[in-house]
C-alpha cells in the first residue's frame, strides 16, 4: 500500500512541482527584462555622493576678499598671494603697470586638504579696470599640480605672461580656478586691487563703479585701515591652547582681522564724490575720493575703500596713501 502512494506521488507530484519551478523562472526572466527596458541609463543627477572616511576631497584656495568679508573679517584688495613681476622683480602695485608692456602675473595657490591632491587644476587670469565691478577682460589660462597641505608642492604657484593694453590706465588683476569635487568652492577668487596715492594736502584718486546688475542700485562705501600683518609666532600666547571654531575661523583670528578693530582713526578723513551714488543696469561712473590724513601724518598708510549694495559686497580697492 505504501509502496503504491509512493509510486503516486513520484509519478504526479514531483512533474507537477518541476512545471511550477519552470512559471516562476519565467515570469522573473520576464520582470528582469521588462525592468531594463523601461529604466533609463543612469546620469550625473542620479549619481549617490560618498560619503565615508576613505574618500577625500581637496580643498584648493587663494586669498579670497569676497569669501573672507562674508565671514565677518576685514581684507586688503592688495592681495598677499598675487604678484606682478616685471624681470622677475615684484612691481610696486598694479597702479604702476605701463602700456603696451609686458609682465609676468603670479599666483600662489594652497591646499586645505591634508589628504587629497588636484592634477592638472585649470586657473583663469584676467584684468580688470581699476574699479568696482568694471568689465572683466580674459588674459589666459594655465594648470597646476596642486599637493596635499604641508607638501612640497603645496603651494603651487601658477604664472601667466601679460602685455597690458595700449591704452593707459589703472588695471587690477583676477585669479581663479576651480575643481569638481572642491570641498569648498566659495574661495577660489583673487584680486589684487591696490593705487599708490601721494599725500599733498589731501591725497585724491578716482576709481570707476559699475552697476553689473539687471536692476538699479544703491551704493555705499565704507572704508578701514586693515593690513595683512605676519602672523605672531608658535611661542605668543595667542596661538596657545584651545580656541572656539565658527565656521572654519577662530575667535582670536575675527578680533585681530576684523573691519572694527582696524577703523579709520578719528583725526582722519575720507570722503566720496558722489557719496551715495544710485546706478542704473550697466551705467559706469567715476567715484572721487579725497583722503585728508593730518598734519602730523608722514609715511605710509593703507587705507581699503570697501563698495556696498544693500548687504552685499560689491568690490574694494586698496590704496597706499604716502607722505615723506
Amino acid at each position: 500500500m505504501i509502496e503504491a502512494i509512493l509510486q503516486a506521488l513520484i509519478k504526479d507530484l514531483i512533474p507537477a512541482i518541476l512545471a511550477l519551478w519552470k512559471c516562476v523562472l519565467g515570469w522573473w526572466k520576464w520582470v528582469v527584462d521588462k525592468r531594463g527596458k523601461d529604466e533609463e541609463p543612469p546620469t550625473l543627477a542620479s549619481c549617490v555622493p560618498i560619503n565615508h572616511p576613505n574618500f577625500k576631497r581637496p580643498d584648493p584656495l587663494i586669498y579670497d576678499q569676497y569669501y573672507l568679508m562674508g565671514l565677518g573679517l576685514a581684507v586688503s584688495w592688495q592681495n598677499p598671494d598675487i604678484k606682478i613681476l616685471q624681470g622677475g622683480v615684484p612691481v610696486a602695485s598694479s597702479y604702476d603697470l605701463q602700456p603696451r608692456t609686458k609682465y609676468t602675473i603670479r599666483a600662489r595657490i594652497w591646499n586645505a586638504s591634508t589628504d587629497a591632491v588636484c592634477g592638472g587644476m585649470p586657473v583663469f587670469f584676467s584684468y580688470l579696470s581699476f574699479g568696482v565691478g568694471t568689465q572683466s577682460n580674459p588674459i589666459g589660462q594655465t594648470s597646476v599640480n596642486l599637493g596635499a597641505k604641508g607638501s612640497a608642492s603645496c603651494p603651487v604657484y601658477a604664472e601667466m605672461e601679460w602685455t597690458t593694453p595700449s591704452a593707459p590706465g589703472h588695471y587690477c588683476i583676477q585669479v581663479s580656478f576651480a575643481w569638481p569635487d572642491d570641498l569648498n568652492p566659495f574661495n577660489n577668487l583673487g584680486q589684487e586691487n591696490t593705487q599708490v596715492v601721494p599725500a599733498h594736502s589731501p591725497g585724491v584718486f578716482t576709481f570707476a563703479l559699475r552697476n553689473v546688475g539687471g536692476e538699479p542700485r544703491d551704493f555705499r562705501f565704507a572704508p578701514d585701515t586693515f593690513a595683512i600683518e605676519p602672523p605672531p609666532p608658535c611661542s605668543d600666547p595667542r596661538r596657545n591652547g584651545k580656541v572656539a571654531l565658527d565656521r572654519g575661523v577662530s575667535t582670536l583670528a575675527r578680533l585681530r582681522n576684523s573691519r572694527t578693530a582696524n577703523p579709520l582713526p578719528a583725526d582722519w578723513q575720507v570722503t566720496f564724490a558722489p557719496a551715495a551714488p544710485s546706478l542704473s543696469p550697466g551705467e559706469q561712473i567715476d567715484i572721487q575720493v579725497t583722503v585728508t590724513p593730518p598734519n602730523s601724518f608722514h609715511g605710509q598708510q593703507p587705507i581699503n575703500i570697501h563698495t556696498f549694495s544693500g548687504p552685499d559686497l560689491i568690490g574694494g580697492v586698496t590704496i597706499s596713501l604716502q607722505r615723506n
